[in-house]
């Protein structure tokens, strides 16, 4: 899939380069970004990965800072998460440096938060697109990937497309208890709707859509005990025993909004969670044996540094069986089912740890964290290598700018690759190492 991803995007950049060729006298062309922030002369070979190692510190923005996502080119896509705040031009040099820290390391970008439908049509008849369009437009002029976060979700979306009355104010569980919920009508068209307008607006831009996300609980989907509000509106229309309509129904929409586009679904706890990742296998399989094309699986990747590589192994393995049922389905598409790692990124809070508050992080725990970082890129490129995994995407740019310094409460984690003063720890380098072996 990378390949042809590959081929997209190039078709992309010409026009965007062609366009670009058409400025008129006394405009400044568009940076090249991937050129303009990084020395041209590096050779990216290990003995200059470990001289600048040997070296530091090193910052993310360094202009003689080799791009993380260079040692992977043409093999897979090393992506980043962000705001769509981070990715403005500042005049505030913490915020620039980060900004062009994306725009340096990456080749496949995703709008953490703003491609949610609680940001774009928060309510009815009203969408708003300036921050995916902007998100569009960085991702042109830096030649990246880019990926759709998420069409549906049982969070960040607007409360009133689960009411009767959309103008109704009162809360969910309210209208529940009134009997004034959406009816399953209601509900199909403005998913079918919501999907439509978001799809076919980047269809030459997006390439790859989170169709849906987090959908299941440990072993079966969600329900309002889990704060999801779509199987049990929408129904089990096909009457096959399984409440998952809403899904497939979102499939069969943004595929007909695109059909060249990637669609995948994607969820968290898989790595550890066996349940959850049988589950997932057989809820794509039914959906894949209907007819219903799933491209592909995200692995979300939230992890912390005590994970057990081997028991993640065994659960991408068992989702890279699909890769069989797609062939056989969509033979037309033969050897295109992909996994991504979506949302990667390491919680330090372990152990004795766990529940902690505070914690001053030392060079040892970086150390540890560099070697489990190193562990799953190892265990990752097996696959990259097997043309399974196609994407490794972190989910946040900084030990700052990471969901783990509030969740599961208030603490400063050190989850990511930079550490908060924009350096670059040792698992920035271990993931670069890794390239090599």
């Amino acid at each position: 899939m990378k390949k042809l991803l590959l081929k997209r995007a190039a078709a992309i950049a010409l026009a965007v380069s062609m366009l670009l060729g058409l400025v008129s006298c006394g405009e400044e062309p568009a940076i090249d970004y991937k050129t303009e922030l990084t020395d041209q002369t590096l050779t990216y070979s290990l003995e200059e990965l470990n001289a600048l190692k040997e070296s530091g510190p090193h910052y993310v923005q360094d202009y003689d800072v080799p791009a993380l996502y260079k040692y992977y080119e043409d093999r897979v896509y090393i992506g980043v998460a962000f705001g769509a705040s981070q990715i403005i031009e500042s005049t505030d040099p913490t915020a620039e440096n980060i900004r062009m820290g994306i725009l340096k390391h990456y080749n496949m970008y995703v709008l953490g938060n703003e491609l949610k439908p609680a940001y774009i049509n928060p309510s009815e008849g009203v969408f708003n697109y300036d921050d995916p369009d902007h998100f569009v437009e960085v991702g042109k002029q830096a030649n990246a990937a880019l990926r759709g976060h998420t069409l549906l979700w049982h969070s960040q979306v607007p409360d009133w497309w689960f009411k009767a009355d959309p103008a109704d104010t009162r809360t969910l569980e309210e209208c529940d208890a009134a009997g004034a919920l959406a009816t399953s009508e209601q509900l199909q068209e403005r998913i079918t709707t919501y999907i439509t307008n978001v799809v076919t607006r980047y269809k030459d831009d997006i390439n790859i859509w989170d169709v849906c996300n987090e959908v299941l609980n440990a072993n079966s989907i969600r329900t309002k005990a889990d704060d999801s509000y779509w199987a049990e509106i929408i129904g089990d229309l096909d009457g096959d025993g399984y409440p998952d309509d809403y899904v497939e129904l979102a499939f069969k929409t943004a595929r007909a909004a695109d059909e060249d586009a990637f669609l995948m679904i994607n969820d968290f706890n898989m790595e550890w969670q066996n349940s959850k990742t049988q589950a997932m296998y057989d809820m794509v399989e039914r959906m894949m044996r209907k007819g219903i094309r799933v491209d592909g699986v995200g692995f979300q990747s939230h992890i912390s540094v005590d994970c057990n590589v081997e028991l993640y192994r065994q659960n991408i393995e068992k989702i890279a069986g699909l890769a069989a049922v797609y062939d056989e389905c969509f033979p037309e598409h033969k050897g295109e089912f992909r996994i991504q790692i979506t949302e990667l990124d390491m919680n330090m809070f372990v152990g004795a740890d766990a529940d902690g508050g505070f914690k001053k992080w030392t060079e040892e725990d970086f150390e540890r964290q560099a070697e489990k970082y190193g562990e799953l890129m190892d265990m990752f490129l097996d696959f990259v290598d097997e043309d399974i995994i196609d994407a490794i995407v972190f989910w946040g740019t900084d030990d700052e700018n990471s969901w783990l310094n509030t969740t599961p409460k208030l603490r400063r984690n050190a989850a990511m690759l930079i550490d908060r003063d924009l350096s670059l720890k040792p698992a920035f380098y271990a993931i670069a190492e890794a390239s090599f072996r």
